[in-house]
């Protein structure tokens, strides 16, 4: 009888080992696969986030005097970011859910902006248009992690040390 326990045990053991064994590997690869996905996806979102971010440059915080656009020019802006979002690198696939919104709420500022006619641009259309463009920008460097401090501590380098006092 003693046998049979010791041996119904050892089942038991190796059987339940297993199971850990395959849940374990199982998770594991899971989260490599997770992690893997997450790293390829930062990557080419960074690709893609550095291009929208220099084109939205075309719409800074304030024009320096001079500098107004014109409605032709924000029509070729409006334009460029439409290729940006569809064209061969398809950076609107990229985009996180707030991004798209906030890429799209510039869009059609512009397109109201462009669809206005030959007058100059007001100054309500430009605050809208320059704010539109800095809450973009804000969304981009949030979804790439560029105004988090890093999560790995790091240590700073130390002074260099004086040199040797000469022997006399």
């Amino acid at each position: 009888m003693q046998v049979y326990i010791g041996l119904l045990g050892g089942a038991l053991r190796g059987i339940l080992g297993g199971i850990v064994t395959y849940l374990a590997t199982r998770t594991k690869a899971r989260l490599e696969l997770v992690h893997a996905h997450d790293l390829t996806l930062r990557t080419e979102r960074l690709i893609r986030y550095q291009r929208l971010f220099h084109l939205s440059g075309r719409l800074p915080r304030y024009w320096r005097p001079g500098e107004e656009p014109d409605r032709q020019t924000l029509a070729s802006l409006r334009e460029d970011l439409h290729e940006w979002y569809f064209g061969e690198e398809a950076g609107g696939l990229f985009l996180t859910q707030e991004a798209k919104t906030r890429y799209l709420r510039l869009q059609n500022a512009l397109a109201e902006a462009v669809d206005a006619g030959p007058t100059p641009l007001s100054e309500q259309e430009s605050m809208t248009l320059r704010g539109l463009a800095s809450e973009l920008r804000h969304q981009l460097g949030e979804d790439i992690g560029a105004a988090s401090p890093p999560r790995i501590k790091r240590l700073s380098v130390g002074p260099t040390l004086p040199p040797p006092e000469p022997h006399r």
